[in-house]
């Protein structure tokens, strides 16, 4: 009896390959945390198509070092950076419905838009809080003039006119979301959010709720500063490094509670440190208030 002829294996393993290429597709179509169950819970299947689709997509956001640096302390021969750090919350032609206090946290449209023309004039070149910490690691070098540039509270402004200026003028950011109001009214959603995330733009924490973590139980701490994190990771497919106390307030129990949680670097807002090795978890912002004037603002990043 003769014996059976051998079959080729390349059709069933381009089978093979076809399935595994429809369910990433179909994975990285799923949709985010708070748009399914709202409570930032989501498959591990959906993170980990992330992170593949990260790596694929961004053009090699960071080295194959980098990852590991932006999750672990710095050195002891690590370097001080000069880094100016600004501090945003809404852009827009009027302030959004939030109160009284919104009017002050808002930077007229045209006022932001001849801030974005200054540093684009005067030659800045914007950079993350993950570049600052990795020039800081001795891992990447800074341009000469760098700036970085935040956003509290993800406020749908953000998407609707602070991102499309952004992007006209070459510009990133990083964005602080309140993980527990996405999606919610006068908000961004995570949609906005991976679609941020995927022009160059850094998504991070400013907690769940945005309680004063000075006075929450050690559990809920945890919780803020952790879920939140999560939450986020599963959108962009990369853990949070960087962590923005909710009205800058903190002590060494939310510090040690950060740094817990995997963060590497936190922010405040009007007291803290110069952005440098020994104050990585009280980094000082500087706000941009509105109606600013020009020579105001230069002052600010010169």
């Amino acid at each position: 009896m003769r014996p059976a002829a051998r079959t080729s294996r390349l059709p069933a393993l381009a089978a093979l390959l076809f399935v595994v290429c429809v369910i990433a597709g179909a994975g990285l179509a799923l949709p985010g945390p708070s748009a399914s169950s709202g409570d930032g819970s989501s498959s591990g299947m959906s993170a980990g198509l992330a992170a593949v689709f990260t790596a694929g997509q961004q053009g090699g956001r960071y080295s194959r070092a980098e990852p590991a640096a932006l999750s672990q302390p710095l050195p002891e021969d690590a370097v001080p950076v000069e880094v100016p750090v600004l501090m945003y919350h809404y852009v827009d032609a009027e302030p959004p419905p939030k109160g009284p206090y919104a009017d002050g946290l808002t930077v007229r449209t045209p006022d932001f838009v001849e801030e974005l023309d200054y540093l684009t004039a005067h030659g800045y070149e914007t950079v993350s809080l993950a570049d600052a910490y990795l020039a800081m690691a001795g891992l990447r070098d800074l341009p000469a003039k760098p700036v970085v540039l935040t956003f509290d509270d993800g406020g749908l402004d953000n998407y609707e006119v602070a991102f499309p200026l952004l992007k006209q003028h070459g510009f990133t950011a990083t964005f602080f979301v309140i993980t527990e109001t996405v999606g919610s009214q006068g908000q961004m959603s995570w949609d906005h959010l991976r679609e941020m995330f995927a022009a160059g733009m850094s998504i991070q924490s400013h907690s769940v709720s945005h309680p004063d973590l000075t006075g929450v139980s050690d559990e809920r701490l945890r919780s803020e500063v952790s879920d939140s994190r999560g939450a986020i990771a599963e959108i962009t497919g990369e853990p949070g490094y960087v962590f923005c106390y909710p009205a800058g307030s903190y002590d060494p129990r939310v510090v040690a509670a950060v740094r817990a949680a995997g963060y590497v670097m936190a922010v405040t807002t009007d007291k803290g440190a110069p952005l440098s090795p020994d104050s990585v978890f009280e980094i000082t912002r500087t706000r941009v208030q509105p109606f600013l004037p020009m020579s105001s603002f230069a002052r600010l990043v010169d």
